[in-house]
C-alpha cells in the first residue's frame, strides 16, 4: 500500500492526504482525506461553526489528482500546480466528514498535464476542479 509521504513532498500540516486509493499512472487517481475537528483551520474558520477552507479543499484536490503523474520509476511526484480552471464549491465540508478525491486525466502538452478532480463527500460532489500540472524539471527544481 502506497503511503502519502512517500509519494508527496508535502508534510503536515501541509499534507492532505490520509489514505491513498488507487493509483494508475497517466489516468487516475483516488485518494481520502478525514477532516478532524483538531486541525489547525478549525478555531479560525469559523468558531463555533468549522468549514473546511475551500482553498484547502483545493489543495487536497490537488494532491491527490496529481498522484497519476507518479511514474513506477519515480520516487516521489516531481510535478508542481500550474493552474486552476473552473473550481466550484458546490457543498460545504465539516469536521467530522470524509473526502474521497478522484483525478481523471484529461490532456498532456509537453511538460503540462491536465487533471479533472472531484471531491465527494457521502457520495456527493462537493468541489470539482481541472488542475494543470508541470514538471519539476521545467520549473528548474
Amino acid at each position: 500500500m502506497m503511503k502519502p509521504k512517500d509519494i508527496l513532498l508535502h508534510r503536515e500540516p501541509f499534507l492532505f492526504v490520509d489514505e491513498i486509493i488507487e493509483v494508475r499512472y497517466l489516468q487516475y487517481s483516488k485518494g481520502k482525506k478525514y477532516v478532524r475537528d483538531d486541525e489547525f483551520w478549525v478555531d479560525a474558520h469559523f468558531p463555533n461553526d468549522p468549514i473546511f477552507p475551500g482553498v484547502l479543499l483545493l489543495e487536497t484536490m490537488a494532491q491527490i489528482g496529481g498522484l497519476l503523474l507518479k511514474s513506477e520509476g519515480e520516487n516521489r511526484l516531481n510535478a508542481f500546480l500550474s493552474k486552476v480552471d473552473n473550481f466550484k464549491l458546490i457543498k460545504k465540508v465539516v469536521p467530522g466528514e470524509e473526502i474521497i478525491i478522484e483525478g481523471v486525466f484529461k490532456d498532456n502538452i509537453a511538460d503540462f498535464t491536465k487533471v479533472k478532480t472531484k471531491a465527494l463527500v457521502a457520495n456527493k460532489k462537493v468541489a470539482e476542479a481541472e488542475i494543470t500540472y508541470v514538471s519539476r524539471k521545467t520549473l528548474g527544481g
